[in-house]
């Protein structure tokens, strides 16, 4: 399991710096929004968020940043489209320091990141936090923990926007866990730049899920490669939001 996840880790690492190249995005003067709150998470790093306008009860859309992003600004881009669905939850991977984080340590410590935040949340906030039936959202290498998070705790995550998705990052016990929780995982959107080196994984991967009659669509962008553009976030990502949202 170490050295399928060291071996995922270097490939990541590659599309990371590739990714850097186009240079850091500030999301503030683009989006308008005010700085994200910051939640206190014992034993772990503090976790960015949104709170919702709605006082009732309402789910969250977490966000798993990839290598070396910075879950602060990502926390802001993905606001301004996924504000209006819920919670916006944005933890910082265990590895890294400062703005420029990642998820080392393996899916457990990730999971234990994630788990964490959760509770801090739902203990700050109580019965205004769903309990279950969540969206987890995951970039890069995000989405490889999002993956293997998704397919271990369908219950809390039952719906899921993967970002560059990868059939690879379904290894061990995963394509078991597929089959055996097929009717809890709700909906999943594959979504992946027609450029990015992992697109024809992406397609295996909604090929899996299709499958094991898991509802998923598959959308490869035009002209896109391995990125989350800030300038495109309504554009790109709020129609994958409703159709992840409006079931039931």
């Amino acid at each position: 399991m170490r050295s399928v996840f060291a071996k995922l880790a270097r490939g990541l690492g590659f599309l990371a710096t590739w990714t850097s190249l186009a240079g850091p995005v500030d999301a503030r003067a683009s989006t308008g929004l005010a700085d994200p709150l910051v939640l206190e998470v014992p034993g772990y790093p503090d976790a960015f968020y949104y709170r919702p306008k709605a006082k009732t009860q309402r789910p969250i859309l977490m966000y798993l940043h990839g290598r070396g992003g910075n879950p602060f600004e990502d926390c802001r881009k993905w606001a301004q489209v996924a504000l209006q669905f819920g919670w916006v939850v944005c933890p910082q991977g265990p590895g890294g320091a400062g703005s420029a984080r990642n998820w080392g340590g393996g899916v457990e410590a990730s999971k234990k990141t994630i788990d964490a935040t959760l509770a801090a949340l739902r203990h700050k906030y109580k019965a205004r936090v769903k309990p279950k039936g969540n969206i987890l959202m995951g970039f890069s290498e995000g989405a490889f923990i999002a993956q293997q998070v998704g397919v271990h705790d369908p219950d809390q995550w039952s719906r899921w926007l993967i970002l560059a998705a990868n059939d690879q990052y379904w290894f061990g016990d995963a394509p078991r866990l597929l089959s055996e929780n097929r009717k809890k995982i709700k909906r999943v959107f594959l979504f992946t730049g027609e450029w990015d080196q992992v697109a024809p994984n992406t397609v295996r991967a909604g090929d899996m899920l299709k499958r094991e009659n898991i509802p998923v669509r598959v959308l490869l962008v035009p002209g896109m490669g391995h990125e989350v553009p800030a300038d495109r976030m309504v554009t790109n990502y709020r129609r994958p939001l409703m159709w992840l949202a409006a079931l039931k």
